[in-house]
């Protein structure tokens, strides 16, 4: 949606809303994945961001706050059968660790909560991801960039957390050129941070003397290492 299209839907259905303009998602319908003009709870649908195993994750309009958010959800069929109860604990730790960490490298969370039985999380609405922001940019900038998310992960694991899901994906950039790290579906804990809601972190992620969870599990449960990647370093590319 453009720019000018959604300041259309904001002054023709957000404001009004309480008045009856916009309508709740219709109670026969409760599962169905949201679509624009929808409300959840007081948040207003403007259009879908994507989807992946187990989550939606919809741009809205939080009217209480006057801001456009990201509002993410479990998917309809992961809401269904033995796996329900997987997907909404995901979600909720996920928002735990979110909600832990105050640092401009990672996602702001706002609100979690639960609309008809469906948890959400409303988060702080970022343009881009890092995939596609870097197709088009000098090796500087994108070196610049994995710095960015590289604070955003330090700050998880000051906190004891560890993300293991980290690719480009999984990171947004701001029209501001800020990189946030988000998705932290996966996350674990490590030592103090451990408790009832979040996953321990593999033994490995201990590792040993002199090697900390960013050098053994920053990145995806494969346990692959970034220094062995084959990718060059920038100051050898010629």
């Amino acid at each position: 949606m453009d720019r000018s299209s959604e300041q259309a839907l904001l002054s023709t259905q957000a404001f009004p809303a309480a008045e009856g303009a916009a309508d709740p998602i219709p109670r026969g319908e409760r599962r169905r994945e949201p679509r624009r003009g929808d409300l959840l709870g007081r948040y207003l649908v403007i259009d879908p961001l994507g989807a992946g195993g187990m989550g939606v994750v919809v741009a809205a309009y939080d009217p209480e706050l006057d801001r456009k958010i990201a509002l993410k959800l479990i998917r309809e069929d992961a809401l269904q059968g033995p796996g329900a109860a997987m997907a909404r604990a995901r979600l909720q730790r996920e928002a735990q660790a979110m909600a832990r960490l105050s640092h401009p490298n990672v996602v702001a969370v706002f609100d979690v909560g639960d609309i008809d039985g469906q948890l959400f999380v409303a988060m702080e609405y970022v343009e881009q991801t890092l995939e596609r922001w870097l197709r088009a940019r000098p090796w500087s900038e994108v070196l610049d960039g994995f710095l960015q998310a590289g604070r955003g992960l330090g700050a998880a694991h000051e906190a004891g957390l560890v993300h293991r899901d980290f690719k480009p994906a999984n990171v947004l950039v701001g029209r501001d050129g800020r990189v946030r790290v988000t998705d932290f579906g996966l996350v674990a804990a490590i030592g103090a941070a451990q408790g009832p809601d979040l996953e321990p972190a593999p033994a490995s992620a201990h590792g040993a003397p002199g090697s900390g969870p960013l050098e053994l599990a920053l990145t995806r449960p494969t346990g692959a290492c970034p220094s062995r990647a084959r990718t060059p370093c920038p100051s050898r590319a010629r």
